[in-house]
């Protein structure tokens, strides 16, 4: 009985002194009205692109992860269209996407763990010690670009991150539907991607946690805590519905140090060919052109496409260095820990 009194007071002690964490944000960085306590950011829905995904599956399945890498990276980029606070109660952000953006551009490493072919399952797994980043601007040109991948990673970069912590995902192709068209969302065209057909299917990942953070504190006003942001929510699915498929994505981190900085834009022309993505050519300004082949999202080595991109979307919950009255909680619940494990030492 005193035993589950203890784990009863502990669980107390921990419930009352972690609530939901909030980090103060200055939306516009200085300007009157845009200071909020923010729980999680909303992204806008977006593409992923998964460089090598397919090579990196078909080599899983034939069991020759010894030639041809299991691993592949995972691109995206993003734009912000709203927070919450902590009890998940939207923020209206004034000036947000019209007189101001925020664009996030990310890369991370993954490996295949799991393939069944005939089912058209994958699973996947963070390499958490691979390279990676995660840039977050702010920019005053309301510039991004959904269908070209222009404009995410210019402005002001107001955070980075260069390391992600573990996490698993999975993706299932509907083997049993013909392919489809890639683009099957109805703005600005019913088909930007004339020609270029994709699996149909649908997958998800755990949270995964970004570090090694570098922060602006003019618009990130309190330290972020270690694993301060997380890419969360995660889903991805085909075809594309919400969002127009991105035919370019940002394929390096900025070289230009947080805060105080104004970047050019580095990767994407605002350029787009209708038509597949074997016509789009290459980039001018040296980003990323997916090599898809002529069904994206195919699975196995007969696709002769070595990448895949997918329509996703996520937020980003935030978590602030706790307070020192939270710690002080924290201390006490380690501490009734500690004095009852003396106490059933010495009664034993």
């Amino acid at each position: 009985m005193k035993k589950l009194l203890m784990a009863a007071s502990v669980a107390l002690a921990f419930g009352t002194s972690a609530p939901a964490s909030a980090v103060l944000i200055d939306f516009n960085g200085a300007a009157a009205g845009g200071q909020f306590n923010v729980g999680t950011l909303d992204w806008a829905p977006t593409s992923l692109l998964a460089i090598n995904g397919n090579a990196a599956i078909a080599s899983f399945a034939a069991g020759t992860c010894d030639l041809v890498s299991c691993n592949f990276d995972v691109l995206s980029h993003a734009r912000l269209v709203g927070a919450s606070d902590v009890n998940g109660n939207p923020i209206v952000i004034p000036g947000l996407n019209t007189s101001f953006e925020w664009t996030l551009t990310s890369r991370f490493t993954e490996m295949v763990t799991g393939v069944i072919p005939a089912a058209g399952l994958a699973t996947f797994a963070t390499v958490t010690a691979a390279p990676g980043f995660l840039n977050i601007f702010f920019d005053t040109a309301t510039n991004s670009a959904d269908l070209t991948g222009f404009g995410f990673n210019d402005g002001r970069l107001i955070l980075a991150g260069t390391s992600v912590g573990d996490a698993d995902g999975n993706f299932d192709v509907n083997t049993a539907t013909a392919p489809v068209n890639l683009d099957q969302f109805p703005n600005p065209a019913s088909n930007d991607y004339t020609g270029q057909l994709t699996v149909s299917g649908s997958g998800s990942n755990e949270n995964i946690p970004v570090d090694t953070l570098t922060q602006d504190f003019a618009f990130f006003l309190q330290q972020l805590d270690l694993f301060g942001i997380l890419f969360g929510n995660i889903s991805q699915g085909l075809p594309y519905i919400s969002v127009d498929p991105s035919d370019c994505f940002t394929p390096t981190a900025t070289g230009v140090a947080v805060g105080g900085s104004t970047v050019g834009a580095q990767a994407c022309a605002n350029i787009h060919v209708n038509g597949p993505y074997s016509g789009q050519g290459a980039d001018p300004n040296g980003g990323y052109v997916p090599i898809v082949g002529a069904v994206n999202g195919f699975f196995g080595a007969a696709s002769n496409s070595p990448d895949f991109v997918a329509q996703t979307d996520f937020n980003s919950p935030l978590r602030a260095v706790p307070e020192p009255g939270t710690l002080a909680l924290l201390g006490v619940a380690l501490g009734a820990l500690g004095l009852g494990a003396r106490r059933r030492k010495q009664s034993a």
